[in-house]
């Protein structure tokens, strides 16, 4: 049975003290237990040879720490020490190598202090972001709870900083890899800096997509004068903005039952994360002899594995479709409107104040004062058609702000020894901020499980709930249209119940999470919980919570479904219908669009029958035209979906013209009946419902029409493929870039995506041609989607994997391995994975390194 990883305590030097940063750092700038560079009693020499490069501190003790880092194929670290300081340390020196700016932006993020260092930021985005850090106060909760985290996690912080500060010390400012080298907020970091970085990290589906909102709500003022004029009928707020935006992944196991010769399992897992910005993740293994050998990947800045495998277990994560948060609109004492009720009876909001200072162009600072207030809930926010009134006011209760767990998970998961380890350990920390767990054994056995952290509702609760929303002018109807869960504050029936064995009172405790356990095969593409695999539904008295049941599949569930079929629909399976790796591999850039195996044929029908489309003009709001009245021959267009082969790929042909086609019809499009289908879905076939083509197709047509002007007015032809148009630019060059987004239904996701909260400067994009369309003048950039993808297979016994990081391990975009590995998935070129000594020594690339310090 497991047991935590277990380190040699060592007398850990939290802050490397840099001499060389002296003219870099600005003294004033870090917090105040950082000293001044000085260290006077260390010295560092150098040695290379074509193969190796070791750095040896010399001190007057021996080293504290020691890790040997090494270097294969596409600049991945293999780090390896005597014990897990040693490791982490190695780690926290790696990062600093390959992101170094990145943990430095984040933590001015986390402290509230990028105004400070950067400017008040476009439109005041800095200062926002400040004042909404610091109610959140994420770094003040993460200085009192590392006081009594595990020691274990306090030597893996503490260690990692330590490594981080080395390669200051060992790169200095002026040479820090990266887009800030020569900043003067360039300094040592703190371990609890990290630690309430990583804290933050499990906010991204709560309080991080709340910023703007929290920083932004102010009392209304009692004394102003009352408004003469008629007031505008009120707007029905959206929504929308409160859910997180382009969090996704593709994850299956595929247990023994659907492996070639029914031996071991396999896994594939496939995040859609940014390709840009702090969520990273950084390709890693990391080994302490006899104690721990694991190989995956961690967000850029933070310790650990995220996703990844053992010897016995690899796991993946997959985005919940479940909710982190509650909304709550409070009632409001018109006289005191910092006064709410709850039952009736009066609730005082607390308030504090915060100062920011704001660097401004001429090199002065200044500084802004706002109040921010908060409910028993959590913080105000000013929403959007709801704002701060006299009556009424929204605040919010996040499931993951007191997630200590997060980080204990973390560390427990590195040494795990098969699937039954590994759920244990799931059990007993109950620590996944908002993602579902995929993961097989390599005996075997595949397992799916929301493990999202997840408000419990009481019965009574979720009742009261069911009958609100479905008042169709509710403001909490329209919030769950929307995505989110809106409560009545006012009410203490909506207060999360508290049940035992749960993580954090008001949560579900992980026996009450929706899971299972297969040895055919599940899998999730970020719906709900309820269809994990093509063969049955998981069906119980689970929470709303926690997702919708009985709901309409997104087209990429349905494609994923349609891939891992028992009955090998497509024949990715092969004629035994079981699974290779090597299918496997296949499978998962395989580029099939599921809208198209639905519609291609019927569209091409329609599109035959009427073959000359009258459209009107496309104007802009400054009355620019950007498409013309005409009549549209649709007769090469017809033709060219007609050979089209339903793919994505780079030589498809046909591609760009039907994602400018589909483009163009709303997501509720996709389930129900409606402009593209005509039978309904059907909870008894959920994958595949709806169906049928519309009755119809005028709408379809019409679409068509306005997709062959669009391809046209960007100057494309309308048979271009995929590899013309879709691109991504690494360090100027660019690189053409196969498969499609959710809403064409390919699995294999690529898309532009704004979820980055980096200062870091990156490419952008040209203007829409047409509001309706996906196309601009260059294309369709790519800045996230398919990240660090992974196949991991047991059925030869021992674990043997293969993997793509679609942007690198760098951020340094002049490194020789910044463009390398997106080239590779570019030519769906997969590297195998060196996990054993002998493929480390084997590889033709290798490049190791000694480090330590005291």
């Amino acid at each position: 049975m497991h047991s935590r990883v277990r380190a040699t305590t060592k007398s850990i030097a939290t802050v490397v003290v840099i001499s060389v940063l002296a003219a870099a750092c600005n003294p004033g700038s870090g917090p105040e237990s950082i000293p001044l560079p000085t260290s006077p009693d260390t010295t560092t020499t150098t040695t290379t040879t074509t193969t190796t490069t070791t750095t040896t501190t010399t001190t007057i003790v021996p080293p504290t720490f020691e890790a040997v880092v090494r270097r294969t194929t596409d600049g991945v670290a293999h780090i390896s020490g005597h014990d897990l300081s040693d490791v982490a340390f190695g780690q926290g020196y790696v990062s600093g190598e390959s992101y170094g700016c990145t943990l430095l932006d984040q933590i001015l993020k986390v402290r509230g202090e990028r105004s400070l260092h950067l400017g008040p930021g476009a439109n005041g985005e800095n200062v926002e972001s400040d004042f909404a850090w610091r109610s959140i106060d994420i770094l003040g909760r993460a200085e009192t709870d590392y006081a009594s985290a595990s020691a274990e996690v306090i030597e893996q912080f503490d260690s990692f900083a330590a490594g981080w500060n080395q390669n200051l010390l060992d790169e200095g400012g002026d040479d820090l890899a990266g887009w800030c080298t020569g900043a003067e907020w360039i300094r040592p970091v703190e371990p609890v800096e990290i630690y309430a970085y990583a804290r933050s990290v499990a906010l991204l589906a709560s309080s991080a997509n709340l910023t703007e909102y929290i920083a932004a709500a102010q009392p209304p003022a009692l004394d102003a004068p009352a408004d003469e004029t008629t007031e505008a009928p009120p707007s029905v707020p959206d929504f929308t903005p409160l859910v997180p935006k382009d969090l996704g992944s593709n994850a299956w196991a595929i247990g023994a039952n659907r492996i070639e010769g029914g031996e071991g399992g396999a896994l594939v897992a496939n995040p859609h994360f940014p390709w840009e910005g702090e969520l990273r993740f950084v390709e890693t293994q990391l080994t302490v002899p006899g104690t721990l050998d694991v190989y995956g990947a961690q967000f850029a800045g933070l310790p650990g594995i995220w996703t990844g495998f053992t010897e016995g277990v690899a796991w993946t994560y997959t985005a919940s479709a479940g909710h982190r948060f509650t909304l709550y609109s409070l009632d409001l004492d018109p006289a005191a409107p910092t006064t709410y009720f709850v039952d009736g009876e009066p609730q005082q909001m607390t308030s504090a104040e915060h100062t920011v200072e704001i660097l401004r162009p001429d090199g002065t600072i200044d500084s802004e004062t706002r109040r921010l207030y908060r409910s028993e809930y959590g913080p105000i926010i000013d929403y959007p058609d709801v704002g701060w009134t006299d009556d009424t006011v929204l605040t919010y209760r996040d499931a993951n702000i007191d997630n200590t767990a997060f980080l204990e998970l973390g560390l427990d998961l590195l040494d795990v020894e098969d699937l039954a380890d590994l759920q244990a350990t799931q059990a007993r920390h109950q620590g996944v901020p908002q993602s579902n767990t995929v993961a097989v054994g390599a005996e075997g056995a595949a397992w799916y499980a929301d493990t999202s952290a997840t408000p419990n509702l009481s019965a009574e609760a979720q009742q009261l709930f069911a009958e609100e929303r479905f008042i169709g002018e509710s403001l909490a109807a329209t919030a769950f249209d929307d995505g989110v869960i809106l409560l009545d504050g006012s009410d203490s029936r909506f207060q999360w119940e508290v049940v035992p064995g749960a993580r954090s009172p008001g949560l579900v405790p992980f026996d009450e999470q929706p899971q299972v356990e297969r040895r055919d095969y599940v899998f999730n593409a970020n719906d709900s919980f309820w269809v994990p695999s093509n063969e049955f539904t998981l069906d119980g008295d689970f929470s709303v919570m926690h997702g919708q049941q009985d709901a309409p599949l997104s087209m990429r569930t349905r494609q994923n479904a349609a891939v891992l079929a028992a009955d090998n629909p497509l024949g990715l399976a092969g004629p035994d219908d079981d699974f290779s790796a090597e299918e496997l591999r296949t499978a998962t850039f395989d580029n099939s669009a599921r809208t198209a195996a639905l519609l291609r044929e019927p569209v091409v029908a329609a599109c035959r029958a009427t073959p000359l489309v009258p459209v009107e003009a496309v104007t802009l709001d400054d009355d620019t035209e950007a498409l013309p009245a005409e009549t549209v021959d649709l007769t090469a267009a017809c033709d060219v979906l007609d050979s089209w082969d339903g793919r994505f790929d780079l030589d498809s042909a046909g591609a760009v013209l039907w994602r400018e086609t589909m483009t163009r019809f709303p997501d509720e499009s996709f389930s129900t009946v409606g402009p593209l289908f005509s039978e309904p879905f059907d909870v008894a076939r959920p994958t595949e419902t709806p169906a049928g083509f519309t009755s119809d197709p005028a709408i379809v047509v019409f679409a068509l029409a306005r997709a062959v002007q669009t391809i046209t007015a960007a100057g494309f032809e309308i048979d271009a493929t995929m590899g013309v148009a879709q691109f991504t630019e690494r360090s100027g060059e660019r690189i053409p870039i196969h498969g499609g987004t959710g809403h064409d239904g390919v699995t294999n996701v690529v898309r532009w995506s704004d979820l980055n909260t980096s200062s870091e400067p990156a490419p952008t994009r040209g203007e829409l041609i047409t509001p309706n369309g996906d196309l601009r003048g260059d294309g369709y950039p790519v800045n996230d989607g398919t990240s660090f993808v992974m196949v991991v297979d047991y059925s030869s016994g021992a674990p043997e994997g293969s993997a793509i990081l679609t942007y690198g391990n760098t951020g340094d975009r002049e490194s020789d391995v910044f463009a390398a590995q997106t080239i590779r998935f570019s030519e769906k070129q997969w590297r195998t994975i060196a996990f054993t000594e002998e493929q480390i020594l084997d590889d033709p690339e290798l490049v190791e390194i000694t480090i330590s310090a005291a």
